[in-house]
């Protein structure tokens, strides 16, 4: 019985592990912190404790690209 609880515990952990590399190649920013490429990304537009490490953000909104011409 112990080692199928160990090795229950290894399946979970690696499917939460799993999971989070998914969530964080889905996430909504291109870099690893949304503050990255954040249009708010200053301290006077921004007064999240989160910031400038935050990786999920309500007030999230991309930088606009620049369109060459």
């Amino acid at each position: 019985m112990g080692l199928e609880l160990i090795i229950l515990d290894v399946l979970i952990v690696l499917t939460a592990i799993t999971l989070s590399l998914v969530y964080l190649n889905h996430s909504r920013g291109s870099r690893a912190f949304l503050c990255e490429d954040c249009r708010f990304n200053t301290a006077e537009l921004c007064l999240k404790t989160e910031r400038p490490m935050a990786i999920d953000c309500t007030s999230y909104r991309p930088v606009p690209e620049q369109k060459s011409q």
